[in-house]
């Protein structure tokens, strides 16, 4: 089914019921990030004071506990988040499995017969339940993790614009290495899934026709059948992640290297008298601040990559046309009912018709309901039977 809109968005309409517990995970998220940059402020406040002479010990105690209370609110705050946004998460994924369920039994048989149940149990459980990730950790973290960053660089480009670049040089480097794997990761987990989808089919059909392969002695082939298909599975993942290692150890390896520029070109500025020592020290201490949050933040892309999939797939269920039963009782008009070149399949291509007239008179004689019984004939002379 081709997808029309994001697929974040429409995660966001089937969860509609419980937007509340997910915009106030993402507020208690946002808020626990900000007042987590309070260590790193107050650190900068510290060294600046312990340069300059500062003996003032109420000074530093003050700026400890500043920084201690920063620590245990992102703490608090990041603990409720987690909590909320996994409450809101379950009732989602329940009120999913639900829909998809209740959808089902309206369908045209067919529809269903085409669809294995290995590939239902891999949508209504394997599937959904990869979605608990997304919405539970993806919308209140990354949209924190987003945040902090933005709010730090505004602040550092208020103290010095050549610093607040100098503080992003590396990231793009490592994020263009992340996105030369994530260009194709859609692509990938299609495979992934489509992978897993033929593995869970074959142990399905292998657990389910066991008495069948024991009576006609086919166990080695079935289970060679089903022994190939696991191997497949692996091997398609650890290719994959063979493939994706070299690019995202150079991502997380190069993004946080803020130091590499911010601290031989801060001291250039340093020693030639445009930079002071204040707006020097807490550059440092805050450009170190920005790469956490981005790679916790990277660490969610995968996840974005695979919602399509996802969404595509228990849509192909929901967005499904229901079978009109209809409503209004069917009339009757002669009381014989005649079949001629009728036809009927599941599919227009496996249509099964019938070529002759067949009356079929329910009120006239039950011999039109049952075939006509031949009766036996006697038994031989020789017959055993009839000897004893």
């Amino acid at each position: 089914m081709q997808q029309t809109q994001s697929p974040l968005l429409r995660l966001w309409q089937l969860g509609k019921d419980h937007h509340g517990g997910l915009i106030a995970a993402i507020f208690c998220a946002v808020a626990g990030v900000l007042l987590g940059l309070l260590p790193y402020l107050s650190a900068g406040r510290i060294l600046v004071a312990l340069l300059t002479g500062q003996r003032d010990w109420n000074f530093y105690l003050l700026w400890c506990m500043v920084a201690l209370g920063g620590y245990l609110a992102k703490t608090l705050l990041y603990n409720l988040a987690l909590s909320l946004s996994h409450k809101a998460t379950f009732q989602i994924l329940r009120d999913i499995r639900k829909m998809v369920l209740s959808k089902m039994p309206r369908l045209p048989l067919g529809d269903i017969l085409d669809t294995s149940s290995g590939r239902l149990k891999q949508i209504v459980v394997d599937q959904v339940e990869s979605m608990e990730t997304t919405l539970a950790h993806l919308l209140p973290e990354m949209t924190s993790n987003l945040l902090a960053p933005v709010c730090v660089l505004v602040y550092l480009f208020t103290l010095d614009w050549r610093m607040a670049l100098l503080s992003l040089v590396s990231i793009p480097v490592g994020m263009a290495f992340m996105m030369a794997i994530m260009g194709s990761y859609g692509k990938d987990y299609q495979g992934a899934v489509e992978t897993t989808q033929a593995m869970n089919e074959t142990i399905v059909e292998y657990i389910g026709g066991i008495e069948v392969i024991k009576a006609f002695n086919q166990g080695k082939n079935s289970y060679e059948k089903f022994s190939s298909r696991v191997r497949a599975n692996a091997a398609y993942y650890y290719n994959w992640m063979k493939k994706c290692q070299f690019g995202m150890a150079l991502a997380y390896a190069i993004a946080p290297t803020t130091l590499i520029t911010v601290l031989p070109v801060g001291w250039i500025f340093y020693t030639d008298g445009s930079l002071s020592a204040e707006v020097f020290l807490t550059t440092i201490i805050l450009s170190m601040s920005i790469v956490g949050p981005l790679i916790a933040a990277m660490g969610f892309v995968d996840n974005l990559a695979k919602v399509g999939t996802i969404v595509d797939s228990v849509d192909e269920i929901l967005l499904k046309p229901e079978q009109d039963h209809g409503t209004q009782p069917a009339q009757l008009g002669r009381p014989d009912i005649a079949l001629d070149h009728v036809s009927f399949g599941y599919a227009q291509d496996k249509e099964s018709s019938t070529t002759s007239p067949s009356p079929f008179r329910p009120a006239a004689s039950p011999l039109w309901l049952v075939p006509p019984v031949r009766a036996s004939p006697p038994l031989p002379s020789s017959s055993p039977v009839s000897g004893m």
